[in-house]
């Protein structure tokens, strides 16, 4: 999804990019846990989690007031890829 969503729009790109790096967090704060370690990661990817939240908030917020404006209100960039 992170390769495909270049070809959209820079915003798309970045919620699957975000998305990918609390994931990889939450991955290693549970593995990390498992094996008598600390909840740093943990809270990392949950921080994380909200940072994908507030960017696809944001891309979900351009869709609709672009889509309903009939002109670019919110950026969201072009596609990284052609």
């Amino acid at each position: 999804m992170l390769l495909g969503s270049m070809r959209v729009n820079g915003a798309v790109f970045l919620v699957f990019l975000t998305l990918e790096v609390t994931e990889i967090l939450l991955v290693i704060g549970f593995f990390n846990l498992s094996h008598g370690g600390t909840e740093w990661w943990l809270h990392a990817g949950g921080w994380m989690g909200i940072a994908t939240a507030a960017v696809a908030f944001y891309t979900s917020a351009a869709g609709v007031m672009n889509g309903t404006a009939g002109k670019t209100v919110l950026p969201v960039g072009g596609p990284l890829v052609s």
